[in-house]
């Protein structure tokens, strides 16, 4: 009993580490569109690349250069070059500054004068103005003009261990003393007076400048006072605007690489860079990291195939956003990375297209119509044949299993009643689809999704007959046997297969492993799962007249789907973020001209989340050893209780007795239905009444 419980829980902790390993790393990644050869990027189809909808600021630009059929030769084979643009502070009236977006991110290049004007505080102040001209780059950590309220009690948090504080106001409320702590340290005091009559920019601004690299006193830290009060409590002022650039610079300089581009050329206004020393050859199935937050990834096919995507590990939530529009304008999901894409056979089927009317009006019902159409896709474990795939709301879901002819192999496909749910107006989501071989044993289940598990319930004595039970949330739902290891066992012999009626559709297989063994060991039984298919056994409605946001759809076929919005007139007014069905919005810029696309929200769950989910069952890294320790400790206590349980076991011979009795006939009648495994259930009786016997005694 010890021993079993020690070698249970030891099992565990190990499948939970593993678990943990494997919850860590979760990613969104956002695509460029798809190419064939020769092509040039930028953040009109590429929203990796840094992009400003307000402003229509975008300012790099990738080109691939493809010879050869599939190399991008040194050093021109990939170009990269990037430029700044001006851009307004948050808090207008600073001015401006030179933003640049560099390997698809964000930075500060420099201040811009505003001339006749000496509210340009952070220009004014600086000596080094622009940091590109030194070859280097700031990351901007807060640009914003949020009123906010900071007390003498409660410092101002800002990024990288910086706190802006209040130490004291004079008793008019005219002069405020201000502290700046980096980690608890005070690096900087100031007194700014934005009470006083007739003050000026200066006066209301608290600036920090430093020294960065090889750039100059340049203020990294600004904060705008709108009002100081001394009170009879604690002294208080409103601050309406705030910027921070970091400390730590990014480096520029010519000839410096960032894995396999090279900076060429860098000026006051621009950088470019090369894959200098190294050709890339765009070999099928590769992912090519060119520089930090830009990698290639081709197709798994023999023609060439491939895009730039950026990978986001860092928790929060993100816009996989469309092309930008300036009028009607069609979507798909080669200029829109949140529909739903696959790579390796070129799957897409969704498209939507914005009519615009009336000079910024979507009209009902065909302002917006969105179409999707069924496409074949092999299933990983390739015996099986194929399905239909749709992508439906940017997501991908399963409307269909598909006949191959001149074979029974594609058992899914010949098991279900109703194999076309899309006919039934449903879809359901392909919850696992993959090949990768596993070892399932007796005693350990293999989980699948949604509640649902599949276990080795017995093998018979010659390893050719497997019994199997699918359970859900802990019951039995169903059990099978199947014959993977006999002689010219076919591919239904292999198959273990679980259908069940799904809204409408009668007898689909939603549960599908295909076993590639079985044997029957001295200790544990095990076999090799080499496919494994499951569909959620909750469908997605797509019956016609079905509301999702702002879209209905009007017409499903046994391959289709079309939704409008009708009875929805949308207004693309500046500065709007509408919802049109779950998994699709539309933003528009904050601009007097039209400019809008669509978007897809993706989020990172941060540590604490996942933490937080896993604490009931996870066991800590570092305890491991301790319960690891405790799990020997117990086992060689067991070794005692072997011996007391053979006395158990003689002093119970009459419950034994009986239970065998009563095991012998249950195998008999198991026996007609499950040929082979009558030895083995009376086993399992013995068994049963040896383990009820050591609990009493325990």
């Amino acid at each position: 009993m010890k021993k079993l419980a020690a070698i249970t829980f030891t099992s565990m902790v190990l499948l939970l580490a593993t678990a943990m390993a494997v919850g860590a790393a979760d990613s969104v990644e956002i695509r460029g569109k798809v190419a064939t050869g020769t092509d040039t990027w930028t953040a009109d189809d590429f929203a990796g690349f840094y992009y400003d909808l307000d402003d229509d600021i975008k300012t790099e630009e990738l080109t691939a250069t493809v010879t050869e059929g599939n190399k991008l030769m040194e050093p021109d084979g990939v170009v990269y070059t990037t430029k700044v643009m001006a851009d307004d502070f948050d808090y207008e009236a600073w001015g401006s500054y030179n933003v640049i977006g560099f390997m698809a991110d964000k930075y500060f290049a420099g201040y811009i004068d505003t001339p006749d004007s000496v509210e340009d505080v952070l220009f004014e102040e600086s000596d080094d103005e622009n940091v590109l001209s030194d070859e280097q780059l700031l990351k901007i950590l807060m640009d914003n003009d949020d009123e906010r309220t900071v007390t003498s009690g409660t410092p101002l948090a800002m990024e990288e261990g910086y706190e802006l504080s209040i130490a004291a106001i004079d008793i008019d409320g005219n002069k405020v003393y201000l502290e700046l702590s980096k980690d608890g340290a005070v690096v900087d005091s100031k007194v700014i007076s934005p009470s006083k009559d007739g003050a000026t920019m200066k006066d209301k601004t608290y600036y920090y400048k430093k020294d960065i690299g090889d750039s100059k006193d340049v203020v990294i830290v600004a904060a705008h006072f709108k009002n100081a009060f001394r009170g009879a409590e604690q002294n208080l002022a409103t601050i309406d605007g705030l910027w921070q650039l970091s400390d730590n610079p990014r480096d520029v300089s010519e000839n410096t690489e960032y894995d396999k581009m090279t900076i060429q050329t860098v000026t006051a206004d621009s950088i470019m860079m090369n894959n200098e020393d190294n050709d890339i050859t765009l070999s099928k199935n590769k992912d090519i990291t060119l520089m930090p937050g830009v990698s290639i990834r081709t197709a798994d096919a023999d023609e060439l195939r491939y895009y730039l995507y950026k990978e986001i590990t860092e928790p929060g939530t993100y816009e996989i956003r469309g092309n930008v529009a300036t009028d009607t304008f069609t979507w798909t999901a080669d200029n829109f990375a949140g529909f739903y894409y696959d790579i390796d056979d070129n799957i897409k089927t969704e498209e939507l297209v914005a009519t615009i009317s009336e000079g910024n009006k979507l009209l009902e019902p065909d302002g917006v119509v969105y179409t999707t159409k069924v496409m074949a896709d092999d299933f990983e474990y390739e015996p099986w044949g194929s399905y239909n795939v749709i992508g439906f709301m940017a997501e991908k879901y399963f409307a269909g299993y598909i006949d191959t002819p001149d074979t029974t192999d594609d058992v899914l496909f010949e098991e279900s009643d109703d194999e076309n749910i899309l006919s039934d107006e449903q879809l359901l989501q392909i919850l696992v689809d993959n090949d990768d071989e596993r070892t399932v044993t007796s005693g350990t289940p293999l989980a699948l999704e949604e509640g649902y598990e599949l276990s080795i319930s017995a093998i018979d004595i010659d390893g050719n007959k497997v019994y199997l039970e699918l359970s859900k949330d802990g019951a039995v739902v169903d059990s099978k046997v199947i014959s993977p290891s006999k002689d010219g066992a076919t591919m239904k012999d292999k198959t273990y297969y679980y259908k069940k009626d799904i809204g409408d559709s009668k007898d689909v297989v939603i549960v599908a492993a295909h076993f590639k063994n079985a044997f029957r060991g001295a200790d544990q039984n095990l076999a090799t799962v080499d496919g494994l298919w499951q569909l959620s056994d909750a469908p997605k409605d797509v019956s016609e007249n079905t509301e999702y946001d702002k879209m209905t759809i009007q017409t499903v076929t046994a391959d289709s789907i079309t939704m409008d919005i009708e009875d929805n007139d949308i207004t693309l007014s500046k500065n709007k973020d509408i919802s049109l069905m779950p998994g699709v919005s539309i933003k528009t810029a904050d601009a007097d001209e039209l400019r809008y696309y669509i978007y897809k929200e993706a989020t990172i769950e941060g540590e604490e989340e996942v933490a937080e989910e896993e604490t009931a069952v996870v066991t800590p890294v570092n305890d491991t050893e301790k319960v690891v320790e405790e799990a020997k400790e117990a086992v060689e206590e067991a070794n005692k209780t072997v011996e007391e349980a053979e006395e158990v076991v003689e002093e119970a011979k009459e419950e034994v007795a009986e239970a065998e009795a009563h095991a012998e006939e249950a195998a008999e009648a198991t026996a007609n239905q499950t040929p082979g495994f009558g030895s083995i259930f009376a086993l399992t009786g013995l068994l049963a009444v040896a383990y009820l016997v050591l609990s009493r005694r325990d």
